[in-house]
């Protein structure tokens, strides 16, 4: 089958690489499929460029990526699935079956599906799920609306991954954007104000990782940010990666998200061995949270490595006084920069939300439209702190910034690159 990968994703504050269909076109080169990608981040005119690319490759089959539903933070908020689902529409006019995929389509798959009228989907994964798909949908095997759990599949831990010629990576990264990679999928944690846990964490083997990054270095590509939920979910892995990174792999710079555990002195010699050049921690409001935190600011301290907070406020059951305690104890751990967020965006997949919209009280405290939205696939949001009294909280410590209000990233915070 002739496969079009198609990145609906056209936010470019910073503009980010479709990493995802980077990977799933990797995969299907090393089956019988041909694929070509269709980056609709630049165009102009996308709907044209999508009927220009459906024209030139006449595909059997269509798969969007939906990495965001929409910008998840309140102020200034975005939401992406109308825009997406013109492109949808574009092709399923010609017959075209559509395929949904991403991080975004993944918290609410099936209300996604129907939201943008797709299909199929998978959910998780797609580097063995999709070409599963392809086989049962050559067999006639599979019914409209069937969305594949990608976890179930797996995926190929030494699947040799090479990219940068289905993407204008250097363009990206011209614009402000950083080339990402991946060592993992999925994300152990049960934070409560989370969806992205699955219960399981899928390694790539460290060869095929660092094969990877060898293969964009030769073409110039030697700043990244890693992607994946965490890094620090399994600190043997991650002392593996890192030493056969740092043994075999090219000079490269790369930021991080890690969780508050595990870790220790040895990862943080590792990583700034490995280029790694910052972090970010998200934390939400609580003592043992910054605590842990705290730990983690000094080893990166004494390493040299940046930290940027995600600083997550507004819990039912804060307070004023708890949430000045949590900004004071966070100012006395010194991370570099901190982005806080009073405002949660609710999900069906995050724990939370169930405790707020099964309140009475706290549902009194909801923005956006509930009715007709029971998968909260618009946005809905859950907020009883209000920006006035976040901002006398912080008074004019620079450190403190109140997401939405800005569009920059915490790696263009620390780094000061636009």
């Amino acid at each position: 089958m002739k496969i079009l990968l198609i990145n609906p994703n056209r936010y470019r504050r910073p503009p980010v690489p479709p990493l995802s269909l980077e990977y799933l076109d990797n995969a299907l080169r090393h089956t019988v499929h041909d694929c070509e990608i269709c980056d609709l981040c630049f165009q102009d005119e996308p709907v044209s460029a999508l009927e220009t690319a459906l024209d030139s490759f006449q595909p059997d089959i269509a798969a969007l990526t939906i990495r965001n539903i929409d910008t998840v933070l309140y102020e200034n908020n975005i939401f992406f699935l109308d825009e997406i689902k013109t492109y949808a529409d574009s092709v399923k006019k010609r017959g075209i079956p559509v395929v949904l995929g991403g991080a975004g389509f993944s918290f609410v798959p099936g209300g996604i599906l129907e939201y943008i009228g797709a299909d199929y989907g998978i959910k998780g994964p797609g580097e063995k799920a999709f070409p599963a798909l392809l086989d049962m949908l050559a067999a006639g095997a599979v019914e409209r609306g069937t969305v594949l759990d990608g976890w179930e599949y797996g995926i190929d831990p030494d699947l040799p991954v090479v990219r940068g010629d289905s993407i204008d990576l250097a363009r990206y990264v011209r614009e402000g954007g950083l080339a990402g990679f991946q060592t993992q999928k999925g994300c152990l944690g049960n934070c409560y104000y989370c969806g992205e846990a699955v219960g399981s964490v899928l390694h790539r083997s460290p060869e095929s990782i660092v094969n990877e990054l060898v293969h964009l270095a030769d073409r110039g590509i030697t700043d990244y940010h890693l992607c994946d939920s965490e890094f620090n979910q399994d600190l043997a892995f991650c002392h593996s990666f890192l030493e056969y990174l740092i043994t075999k792999g090219p000079k490269i710079s790369w930021a991080l998200y890690m969780r508050t555990s595990p870790f220790d002195d040895c990862l943080f010699e590792l990583l700034k061995k490995s280029g790694a050049n910052m972090l970010t921690i998200s934390t939400p409001t609580g003592g043992d949270s910054i605590a842990d935190a705290g730990k983690m600011i000094a080893l990166a301290k004494k390493y040299d490595l940046a930290v940027a907070v995600d600083l997550l406020l507004g819990f039912p059951g804060d307070t004023r006084e708890s949430i000045a305690k949590t900004i004071d104890d966070m100012r006395a751990v010194e991370p570099d920069t901190v982005g806080v967020n009073a405002t949660l965006r609710l999900a069906p997949s995050i724990p939370v939300a169930k405790e707020i919209m099964d309140s009475a009280e706290h549902r009194k405290h909801l923005l956006g439209a509930v009715e007709n939205n029971p998968d909260f696939i618009r946005p809905v949001f859950y907020n009883h702190i209000t920006v006035e009294m976040l901002r006398e909280i912080i008074g004019d410590d620079p450190r403190f910034r109140i997401e939405g209000f800005e569009r920059s990233s915490n790696y263009e915070r620390l780094t000061g690159k636009k």
